[in-house]
Parts: structure tokens; C-alpha cells; sequence
């Protein structure tokens, strides 16, 4: 394995459109990337209603890709989506986690959109505070129906592999931030982490090094694929290689000449979509501030992760409209890039559109 021997962590981050795959080493505290890559399910974007056709695609692009990049170990990291899973933020008296495990499913049973036999539950205490001079606690609810896991699992299995542990993106994305260059300086204060993906946009805001709130967007990097689409008359793959060679947002005195270059159209296409997001931001946060006034923070930094993250000024295009430091993911920051593993040189700029991947292989290193 490339001269270094410890422990391994293959992470695998399955969606409706790609599968992404990270295999990482870890030799006493340094931590050295040995694989990383992806491929489409589809050439073209899949409907919700070909759920069939997705888990034939899903197989066969696993198994292509382990094939690819030579990846044998049959033990994997994985994620379900958090658009497929309830996430709440409970308020309750405090209790020992021994007691709080015997009473979590009731809890559970006013919080979750289906039936609790039906669910696996997970939980965790995020934080202890007073209020009214009573010692309360914050607790995180996750609950996923016991079937979604279950087709996820079934997927992996019949491609080779064996899930040991199956995480919610929007965590397995934190796990990549918590050591990576933005994780390990000025971690106080309030983040939100703002993945982008293909179909939907997760907010995750980080109070205290936990998390605190959690939403999904409807709007994704697709949708800015689509708009480039429709602005040129392309076919889906065209327009995704556009938007990944030249797109991007003009600004300033580049903006005049947004209806008369094609980085212009470009520019026009992209924003259209950047002003849903923004705006679906903006409502997120606003939101987030009310809740719980009496010890929530106002939010100290954005950072984007996804494959539409790097687009030309689209940080510049939030902080100016949400009055707040934005930033591009940087979760290989912290990470050895070995040159014997034949990885692009400028793949540490890519690496934001591989964080939840990364971060599956992080926790299978830290919990192998």
C-alpha cells in the first residue's frame, strides 16, 4: 500500500446521479489519501420515479469504480442522504444517556412523520444548558425508515461490499470539516456548513462544535447545469461540462458584458439559480436566528463543499448578499497527497466536491 502501513477507511457516498469513493490510511496522526474518485450513475439525470432503474445503475457504477481504482477491501463507509432521514434538535430535562436511551423512542414517536416501529433511531447529546434555572440539554434525533436503509444496504451488498457503518451525508460532511484546515482553526463560534449537491443544498450550522440545525434546500448543482442548458440549448452532459470548465458569476465591471460573451450567457445562466439559493439562505438563517434566542449566535462563517462550490465567484456572490465571511471547503487541507497515488495536481481545489466521501473514510479510520 504504497509504502504505509495503518489502519484504512474506505468511504463510499452513493447518490441519485453519482457514487464518489475515498480510500485513506492513517499512520499514527497523519492521515495520507490513497484513492479518490467518482462516477455517474447516468449519463443523464434519472427521474424520482425510475427508483429501479437507479438501483441496477448504482451496482454497476460501484463495482466500475472499485474496479478503476483497485479497491479491494470489501468493508466500507457509507451515508444515507438527509433529505431521506428525519433530523430534530429536542429540548429536554436532563438525564443520564442510560435514561435517555430507554425513553428516546417515545420522544421520538412526536417528532418523527411515521411510525416509530417502522424507524432506526439514533441520538446523541449535543450540548447541556440552563434555562429558567432548570439543567436542560439539547439532543440530536436522527430516524430513518427501517426500509430506505435497508434498499441502501441491499445496493451495497450486491455490489461486493459490506456497509459497517452507515452515516447521514450532512454528518459524514462534518466529520471532513472537523479536521481539515477549517476545523482546526478558529473552530469557535457559529459555521455553517453548506454542502451542494446535485439535487439539493444541506445547511448544517455548527454551534460549539456541535450540530445545531439542519435543513435541505431543493435547489442543487443540476439545477445550475439546467439553467446553462436552457441558455444555450444544450444536451445535460454539454452544459455539466460548461458549467465545469468555465462557469462562473461576473461581477463588478465584468457584469456589462453579461448578454454579449459566453461567459457572459454563462454568467446570466448561473445566477438565476445562485439567487434561489441565496435566498433560500438567507430564510435559513433568518429562521435559525429565532430559534431560541437566549444563547444562539449570529453565524461567523459559510463554507461550501459540493461539486458547484468552486464556481467562479459564487463565495464573493453569498457574502455580499448574506453579510457574511464565505468560503470554499478545503478537506484534504490537513491530508498527505501522496504523488505515488497519480492524483491531479489541483485536486486539493476539488477536494470540496468530495467532502462527505472524505469524511466516511475519516470516520472509518477513526473508528476502525
Amino acid at each position: 500500500m504504497f509504502g504505509i502501513r495503518g489502519k484504512v477507511g474506505v468511504g463510499i457516498d452513493l447518490s441519485f446521479d453519482r457514487v464518489k469513493v475515498c480510500k485513506m490510511a492513517k499512520k499514527k496522526d497523519k492521515y495520507f489519501l490513497l484513492s479518490l474518485g467518482e462516477k455517474k450513475i447516468s449519463p443523464e439525470p434519472l427521474r424520482d420515479d425510475e427508483k429501479e432503474a437507479w438501483t441496477g445503475h448504482a451496482i454497476e457504477g460501484i463495482k466500475k469504480l472499485l474496479s478503476e481504482h483497485k479497491i479491494k477491501e470489501r468493508e466500507v463507509y457509507a451515508s444515507v442522504s438527509s433529505n431521506s432521514v428525519v433530523i430534530r434538535y429536542l429540548k429536554l430535562p436532563f438525564m443520564p444517556a442510560s435514561e435517555l436511551r430507554e425513553v428516546i423512542r417515545f420522544e421520538a414517536e412526536d417528532h418523527i412523520p411515521f411510525e416509530v416501529e417502522q424507524a432506526l433511531i439514533d441520538f446523541h447529546i449535543t450540548k447541556e444548558f440552563v434555562d429558567k434555572e432548570e439543567r436542560m440539554m439539547e439532543v440530536l434525533l436522527v430516524a430513518a425508515k427501517r426500509e430506505a436503509v435497508n434498499s441502501y444496504l441491499d445496493i451495497f451488498q450486491k455490489a461486493g461490499l459490506e456497509p459497517v457503518y452507515i452515516n447521514v451525508d450532512t454528518f459524514a460532511t462534518e466529520d471532513a470539516w472537523s479536521i481539515g484546515e477549517e476545523g482546526g482553526v478558529e473552530k469557535e463560534g457559529v459555521i455553517a456548513l453548506v454542502d451542494i449537491g446535485a439535487r439539493t443544498t444541506n445547511i448544517n450550522i455548527i454551534e460549539t462544535n456541535a450540530s445545531s440545525f439542519n435543513r435541505d434546500i431543493m435547489v442543487g448543482g443540476n439545477d445550475f447545469t439546467d439553467a446553462i442548458k436552457e441558455e444555450f440549448g444544450l444536451a445535460f452532459s454539454e452544459a455539466e461540462k460548461t458549467k465545469e470548465e468555465r462557469g462562473g458569476l461576473l461581477l463588478g465591471e465584468e457584469y456589462t458584458t453579461i448578454t454579449t460573451t459566453e461567459s457572459g450567457r454563462v454568467s446570466y445562466a448561473i445566477e438565476s439559480v445562485a439567487t434561489r439559493l441565496l435566498d433560500e439562505l438567507d430564510r435559513s438563517f433568518t429562521y435559525y436566528y429565532t430559534q431560541l434566542p437566549s444563547y444562539k449566535k449570529n453565524i461567523d462563517r459559510v463554507i461550501l463543499s459540493g461539486g458547484s462550490a468552486n464556481l467562479s465567484n459564487l463565495t464573493t456572490f453569498f457574502s455580499n448578499g448574506l453579510g457574511i465571511d464565505v468560503m470554499v471547503a478545503r478537506p484534504l487541507q490537513m491530508i498527505d497527497l501522496s504523488k505515488s497515488v497519480g492524483l491531479s495536481a489541483d485536486l486539493e481545489k476539488k477536494g470540496c466536491a468530495f467532502a462527505t466521501t472524505i469524511g466516511l473514510a475519516l470516520r472509518g479510520l477513526l473508528t476502525s
